[in-house]
Formats: structure tokens, sequence, C-alpha cells
């Protein structure tokens, strides 16, 4: 089931979230057309009770929706307005038309929730852009070619898509931990680890991608700086990373201090359970 509710959503961007409609909204342009798709789809409402007309999903199962709004660079804060949308019902209260963040339930939430709440989305942001920019990499290494051969075929282009493979590995899993909780709030040490880990993943898939395209790469009519410039964006919009490890390290230090190695394995098994 999951798997064709991602499927579903992901065709829905891939219709209407195209590389030349995020220009135009980039650019100052109407976001009407394409909020509305995304509204009359329903997926606004996937973390809402069944019993107030949403899907009733938890946060565990709308992490690969995320994920897609960051592969197609969604200029809209989708990702945010299903969780205000859950927040709201739960409260018992009518949420707002239209696009919201977080802001729009602050009196819902206390600040360090809400900054973990921000955590947790762009973590699984960076998880899809990050997937996006390997996959453009890889095909631009093997349609790219110099001294009659595809670059890709070169020992330092090689490295460069194996890093950026290894960080795009990364930033799914810390995103996956992030979105492991069954209710629509994540657990702060979870959500603290991944975006530290995502956060760093994101530098490193913006400078490599970039490196593998070379100078056509940050042009406005190449896609891939779509993408980077908000990987760069979202790696500190919830706080830099070096702040959420800082985090980590005031939860392992209320947890009594045991040593590091089976604070981080007993963390990510309590994701493996949740």
């Amino acid at each position: 089931m999951h798997d064709e509710f991602e499927a579903a959503f992901d065709t829905l961007l891939a219709g209407v979230c195209t590389p030349d409609a995020v220009r135009r909204i980039d650019a100052g342009g109407p976001t009407d057309a394409l909020w509305q798709a995304l509204h009359d789809s329903g997926f606004a409402d996937a973390l809402v009770p069944e019993a107030q007309g949403g899907a009733g999903l938890a946060l565990r199962d709308v992490g690969p929706l995320v994920q897609a709004c960051g592969r197609h660079a969604l200029p809209l804060p989708f990702s945010e307005t299903m969780l205000v949308r859950a927040l709201f019902a739960q409260a018992g209260r009518s949420a707002p038309d239209g696009p919201l963040s977080l802001d729009a339930a602050a009196d819902l939430l206390a600040a360090d929730e809400r900054r973990l709440l921000q955590a947790a989305i762009h973590s699984a942001l960076i998880a899809g852009a990050g997937a996006q920019v390997l996959a453009m990499a890889i095909a631009h290494a093997q349609q790219r070619v110099q001294f009659g051969k595809p670059i890709g075929s070169f020992q330092a282009v090689q490295h460069q898509l194996a890093v950026m493979a290894e960080q795009a590995c990364s930033a799914r899993m810390a995103a996956q931990m992030a979105f492991a909780a069954e209710g629509i709030r994540p657990d702060r040490t979870l959500a603290a680890m991944a975006m530290s880990v995502a956060g760093e993943a994101a530098a490193v898939l913006a400078a490599s991608a970039h490196a593998v395209h070379g100078a056509i790469g940050v042009t406005a009519e190449f896609d891939l700086q779509l993408y980077t410039r908000r990987l760069l964006a979202w790696r500190t919009a919830a706080g830099s990373p070096g702040h959420w490890a800082q985090q980590v390290a005031r939860h392992w230090q209320a947890a009594g201090g045991p040593p590091a190695v089976d604070f981080v394995l007993a963390t990510t098994a309590r994701a493996a359970v949740l």
C-alpha cells in the first residue's frame, strides 16, 4: 500500500512540478495552479485522522512523500502543511486554507518542538534532493565525453560519484530515522541525529555534483542548480549541522553519558522498534 501511495504522489509531482514550473515560481510566478493540484489530490491530509477526513497515517508513513518533495524541488511548504493540518485536527480546530508553514501552528507547538519538526522535514527534503543530484551526476558522467571517453570512465569522476552515493545513502537513512515515529511528532534524539547527518551530506552532495558537471551546473538554464541551491538552504534552515550534533551530545549526557557507541546503537535500534 505504502509503495503505491508514494508512487501516486511521485507521479503527481512529476506532472505538475516540472523544472520549468519550479523556475517560474522561483522567479516570483504564481503558485495557485500547483497548490490547487496538490490540494485536490488529498495528500495534504495524509496525517489527519480518518474520522476527520484524512488518511490517518503516521509520521513514518509520510517520510517518502517528503523525500519526493525534495526530489522534485517542490517550491511550496507542502510537508509543513501536512503537519500543520494534522496538528490543527489533533487540537479539534480547522486549519487555514492554502500552503502553511509551521508558524501557522505556533500556538500548538513549543519552540523546541517546532525546530525538531523542521529538522525532521529538512532531513527528508535533503535525502530526496540528494538522490536527485546523484542521479543527475551519474547520467551526466555517462553522457559527457572528453578525450574520446565518457567522463564516468575516469577514476577521479568515479571517486566523486562514489562519495556522492555514500552521502546520499547516509541522508536517506538519516531521514528514515527522523520519520520513524508512530505519531506525528518525531523522536527528539533521532531528529537531531538525522539533521546533523543530512546537513553534512547536503554540502558534500552539492559540491560533488557541481564538480562532476563542471561550469554548466551553475547556469540558470541547467536543472542542477534548482536542487543544489535547495540543498544548501535546507542544511541550515532549522539550525546548522553543528547545532544538531550538539543536541545529540546533550541527549547523550542526559542519558547518563554511556559509551558513545552504545548510545548511538541504542538510539538507532529505537528507530527500528518505532
